[in-house]
């Protein structure tokens, strides 16, 4: 048996999912403890097992294995990337499991018949906006009523995604948990939005995609690029995101954590031409 933990972050444990791929097609067993279960759902191995973390286990097992010789096969993936933050994060958790020449792919998501059922009739894009805490990873300058007001005008619907309901700009769809997200991003024709959760899972299934990043280097976030467009203003400390071991990244160091980093303030035009460019792959 092989344990995998990582416990947050739901993007960062759906990019586990490769990981786990490369050691149950191994026909090894692999225990996976994440808060995050559902990123594994209908998962086609028997070899798979799911597991919340308790926080008693997570301070003492992982303590206690290694000295009873468990050690090679306890494989954390909390901070693994942040620790090493110059290289894509597959590529981190794959050195921290001990995975040698295995290509970088995207993770995989299974959705049962009934998941791949439209939600909503119309063709949609699918918008989330939704405030960072972290300043240097927020969206700022952007007059979202004409990035809507242009994309009603391809012919789609918009839906907004969003834990509070705050902000709204398109019809806010609120949905029950993440695999109702994953459905729903699944059927869009469009997806627009911070470097989050849902923007991986639109990577996934390959949606055409305008993905905001402030200080965070895309390319060690996202991979199979070709219908995807990263929105980031050019800074002369680009990439500082990956300077530091901490999954805060680092302040910004001409506004510190309050101000509006110059990575982040676009403009509406920007984002309009951003969205022209990836017209043509859009299912209108």
């Amino acid at each position: 048996m092989i344990h995998i933990y990582r416990a947050n972050a739901f993007g960062d444990v759906l990019w586990a999912e490769p990981v786990v791929r490369y050691l149950v097609s191994k026909n090894q067993y692999v225990n996976v403890i994440t808060n995050y279960p559902e990123v594994f759902k209908n998962y086609p191995s028997p070899y798979l097992i799911l597991n919340k973390p308790v926080p008693k286990w997570k301070k003492n097992l992982l303590k206690i294995l290694p000295i009873l010789g468990f050690s090679k096969k306890i494989i954390k993936l909390d901070m693994a990337y942040e620790k090493t933050p110059k290289i894509h994060v597959l590529k981190a958790y794959f050195n921290a499991a001990r995975i040698k020449n295995e290509s970088l792919s995207l993770p995989k998501i299974y959705l049962s018949e009934e998941e791949k059922k439209r939600l909503i009739p119309e063709k949609y894009a699918v918008l989330h906006i939704d405030k960072n805490p972290l300043n240097h990873r927020n969206i700022y300058g952007v007059d979202w009523k004409e990035v809507v007001k242009y994309i009603q005008g391809l012919g789609l619907k918009v839906i907004q995604i969003s834990k509070s309901g705050d902000d709204l700009y398109g019809e806010w769809y609120k949905t029950r948990d993440m695999r109702e997200v994953m459905s729903l991003v699944y059927n869009a024709s469009l997806f627009v939005g911070l470097d989050s959760g849902p923007s991986h899972i639109a990577g996934c299934f390959q949606i055409p995609s305008a993905i905001f990043f402030g200080s965070v280097n895309p390319e060690f976030r996202h991979l199979g690029n070709k219908n995807k467009i990263f929105l980031q203003q050019p800074c002369e400390y680009a990439g500082c995101y990956h300077e530091v071991v901490s999954s805060r990244g680092k302040d910004c160091r001409l506004v510190g954590s309050e101000g509006i980093p110059k990575c982040s303030l676009h403009t509406t035009e920007y984002v309009l031409n951003a969205l022209k460019q990836l017209s043509p792959q859009i299912e209108l």
